[in-house]
């Protein structure tokens, strides 16, 4: 079992403090730590299928913190 330190560390990578909080908050507030981090690794048909991590890894962190904010803002997935 993985808790939301795991999930901060590796959205570390990608974004600042601020935004890590933020990410991880959200996507905890929508299911578990264990769920948030699987997500990070789920195909995302919107970006072409890759997943959130390798679309952070292609310098398109900000895409997946606009996607994940049209979201919570009541768009569609």
């Amino acid at each position: 079992m993985c808790d939301g330190l795991e999930l901060q560390r590796l959205l570390s990578l990608y974004y600042s403090k601020e935004e890590v909080i933020y990410v991880s908050s959200l996507l905890i507030s929508w299911s578990s730590s264990e769920e948030a981090l699987s997500w990070l690794n789920e195909p995302i048909p919107a970006f072409g299928h890759m997943t959130a991590i390798e679309a952070c890894e292609k310098g398109l962190s900000e895409h997946i913190l606009t996607y994940l904010i049209q979201i919570e803002s009541g768009g569609f997935a």
